[in-house]
């Protein structure tokens, strides 16, 4: 059985959602302007090119970080219930562990963190 403070929160992110989506149509300016094609309508008029050649070691640094940043959170909830999950979660941290660094060196050995050309004799 559905509870009424159940079918008040539904009813009430509904009225919520309805709410903003028309105060915002109505608050919204219907003019054309030459300025609202741009991607970015801040008042700012953009120059110069959008085509920037990005550097592919910066996504792969942050996909790492994103993945090495991931695991912190897991382990520190880890960590919160380490004395509950006894031996068998003490081995589950442990491959999960091992999993990421066996991706990390994978990640080295391609050369994911190498930031330029290596000339010859350099270290």
């Amino acid at each position: 059985m559905v509870s009424a403070s159940f079918v008040f929160y539904v009813f009430a992110i509904i009225i919520v959602t309805m709410t903003m989506i028309i105060v915002s149509h109505a608050l919204n300016p219907r003019g054309k302007k030459r300025t609202n094609a741009y991607p970015y309508e801040s008042g700012i008029v953009p120059t110069g090119d959008t085509d920037i050649r990005w550097n592919v070691n910066y996504f792969l640094i942050a996909i790492s970080f994103v993945i090495f940043d991931i695991e912190a959170v897991f382990l520190y909830l880890w960590s919160l219930v380490v004395l509950e999950t006894s031996w068998p979660g003490l081995l589950t941290a442990s491959l999960f562990t091992l999993a990421l660094f066996i991706a990390l060196i994978y990640e080295v050995k391609q050369g994911a963190f190498d930031w330029g050309i290596q000339k010859e004799g350099a270290p």
